[in-house]
């Protein structure tokens, strides 16, 4: 399903409630619209009662009086008028969807009136006491209506405030309805688009750090199930650019170490002055050409060894303590130091660090970095080499972002140090001293081709390690090498296993 028939979907689940909502609503507001038009209509009935029938029967009362007292045929005139005009308007009071109560009402008071009609000119003459009771008995009809017609107007608006209540929170509760639909069907595409997009930002720093090797999942038939497609011929593409590179690599270095053995082999020879002796100028020139040649040769060895680790072979893991091996690779070099007048030394550890490693790499990444420190430490100067533990508490942020850790993991550590008091890196070149041919302008004569920390991050990662750059409490530089410890890897081992 495509992203913008995700967002559609949502888009339509949060308006259709509310279309129904609207529909419910128009309804309804006719409804109130009746109810208004009933209660105006009762209005009306109730002033028609007051102001016309009401008012006719104390007329008609009065005109009945004085033509008792005068016998005016004028009093006579009127009071007949005024039995037509309210027998026509009683006919007139026909309200609209007249309750039960206010359609007996009516009745009542127009058959009352009916018969008073009739027998009006017997009333105009009849007694006293009589034409009193005739005129209550209608009197009373006559409220009777009024407050019937009252109490249908009280109804019609309790009926309509109960509806406009129902309307509101019928309005509040669909539009609430719909938008948390909406939002929860929103906040699921978001999570989902998150969460590939997240894959695919990983998948772009582990391509950039050269694992060529990463493929993304296609998850869906969508805009960013084609990007992963994308990716995923890209990443081949880079792969077997990377294998093309790294065999012509290794066809060349291996071509060129031939012709460089016959070289030094030949450099050798003159110098040992088999073919005939040497002038001292001869001398020097061929002991530079043979320098040249070695270092030459010490550079190709690097290309090979960056390109079989690339290739991630070569690889012997077992379970080794780094503490002795870190001891073994330090004494191999205390001659190096020694002869550049370096006091280099490991600093003392009691406790036996465990590492799942090979052995011969990490003693390889331990030379690496205090040759490194020896090349920049001046005469004088100190090197020190330490192991300690270290949880992801204790790693820089960017590491634990590189390894995939939180701070609060129970992972643990083996942490090795080598602080120099060396000019030290500046906070520039931190990272990419770690990248291949990079060569700081620092750089002593006749310096490496800049492979050397290539090879040490190459074989840190391989062992699901780190390694960085940070300030030396000697002054200088201090390289930082992190590589899980074993019994972090068996607890975490058993944890998964439970």
């Amino acid at each position: 399903m495509r992203i913008s028939t995700r967002f559609g979907m949502g888009a339509a689940l949060a308006v259709l409630p509310l279309l129904g909502v609207m529909a419910y609503s128009v309804e309804r507001m006719q409804g109130l619209a009746q109810s208004n038009e009933r209660i105006t209509m009762r209005q009306l009935v109730g002033i028609q009662m007051s102001s016309g029938v009401i008012r006719r029967l104390e007329r008609l009362e009065e005109y009945q009086r004085k033509y008792v007292v005068s016998d005016d045929y004028g009093y006579a005139l009127k009071f007949a008028q005024t039995v037509d005009a309210t027998s026509t308007e009683l006919l007139e009071l026909r309200p609209w969807r007249l309750s039960p109560e206010e359609d007996a009402a009516v009745r009542n008071l127009r058959e009352r009136w009916q018969a008073f009609a009739e027998r009006s000119h017997i009333i105009l003459t009849a007694g006293d006491d009589e034409v009193a009771r005739e005129f209550d008995t209608l009197l009373t009809l006559a409220k009777e209506v009024q407050e019937a017609t009252y109490q249908a107007a009280v109804d019609e608006v309790e009926t309509a405030t109960t509806v406009r209540e129902e309307i509101r929170r019928t309005a509040f509760v669909v539009a609430g309805i719909a938008l948390l639909l909406s939002l929860t069907l929103i906040l699921l595409t978001v999570r989902s688009l998150r969460t590939r997009i997240e894959h695919l930002m990983l998948g772009t720093a582990a391509v950039s750090r050269g694992a060529f090797s990463f493929q993304l999942e296609v998850q869906a038939d969508d805009e960013l199930g084609e990007v992963a497609r994308a990716f995923n011929r890209m990443v081949d593409a880079l792969r077997q650019l990377e294998r093309m590179k790294a065999d012509f690599i290794s066809s060349v270095s291996h071509e060129l170490k031939t012709p460089l053995v016959a070289m030094l082999e030949t450099n050798h020879l003159l110098l040992d002055e088999v073919p005939g002796p040497l002038t001292e100028r001869q001398e020097r020139m061929i002991r530079l050409n043979t320098q040249a040649a070695q270092r030459l040769s010490s550079m190709i060895s690097d290309l090979l060894e960056l390109s079989r680790l690339k290739a991630e072979l070569r690889y012997q893991m077992s379970d080794h303590d780094v503490r002795e091996l870190t001891q073994s690779a330090v004494s191999e070099l205390e001659a190096l130091a020694l002869e550049r007048a370096v006091k280099l030394e490991v600093a003392p550890l009691t406790a036996s660090l465990m590492v799942r490693c090979d052995a011969d790499r990490f003693i390889q990444i331990v030379q690496n970095l205090v040759e490194n420190a020896l090349k920049y430490t001046p005469s004088g100067g100190r090197i020190e080499v330490g192991l300690s533990t270290v949880s992801p508490a204790g790693l820089p942020e960017a590491t634990r972002a590189r390894l995939g850790l939180e701070p609060r993991g129970l992972e643990e550590y083996a942490l090795l140090t080598v602080d120099d008091s060396g000019p030290g890196i500046p906070e520039e070149d931190r990272e990419r001293v770690f990248e291949k041919f990079f060569r700081r302008q620092l750089e002593p004569a006749g310096g490496s081709v800049g492979l050397g920390l290539a090879i040490c991050r190459e074989i840190v990662e391989a062992h699901g390690g780190a390694i960085w750059v940070a300030d030396s409490r000697l002054g200088g530089t201090s390289m930082r090498v992190a590589l899980p410890l074993e019994a972090s890897n068996t607890r975490r081992r058993r944890m998964l296993t439970r």
